[in-house]
């Protein structure tokens, strides 16, 4: 049961399975580098506080797409507060996503989160660390970490690609194939 909540939350917070380009020359625009945050923050882009706005406030919209491995679609979407999140995740049966998938549930989950270290990938990205611990699922307590990474270039979000209950885990690669795009 907890690996199929584990895989509910990390495809709310990944972009899919699959790869793509590089992104191309998106060095420049590493987390630590976004100006269009307007908060305050250390040189990778976290808070300095638990209240304090980091490069992820706002909502990120992941718009319809293929689920990995199955056969319906979905939208995600995270809204980050200062060092918490809430991420829903809507599932439909068409590539349109406007007939719903009845038999799918419409998972919801909340929790906070940090920002880590900057973190050079084989690509030559600068990517953060991104641990988050979830709380609450379908509106029930929940207790379960997460460790991925992340690359912010303008205002599309790049999620590693995989999963991972440990540091050690994290996965070295970003998934480009559907990011995330800031909604405000």
């Amino acid at each position: 049961m907890k690996k199929i909540l584990a895989f509910t939350l990390v495809s709310a917070l990944m972009t899919g399975c699959g790869g793509g380009s590089n992104g191309g020359d998106q060095d420049s625009n590493s987390l630590g580098n976004d100006s269009g945050s307007g908060s305050s923050q250390d040189s990778n882009g976290s808070s300095s506080g638990s209240g304090q706005a980091t490069v992820l406030e706002g909502t990120w919209r992941k718009p319809c797409g293929p689920v990995s491995g199955q056969e319906h679609h979905d939208i995600v979407t995270f809204t980050s507060t200062g060092n918490t999140f809430t991420s829903s995740i809507e599932n439909y049966i068409d590539a349109s996503c406007t007939t719903p998938y009845a038999e799918a549930p419409n998972p919801t989950a909340s929790g906070t989160f940090t920002l880590g270290d900057n973190v050079v990938l084989g690509d030559g990205v600068t990517a953060t660390e991104h641990d988050s611990h979830i709380t609450q699922f379908n509106g029930a307590p929940f207790i379960i970490d997460d460790y991925n990474i992340i690359y912010i270039q303008d205002d599309t979000l790049y999620i590693g690609e995989g999963e991972a209950e440990t540091p050690e885990q994290r996965p070295t690669t970003l998934d480009y194939s559907r990011p995330y795009y800031r909604v405000n």
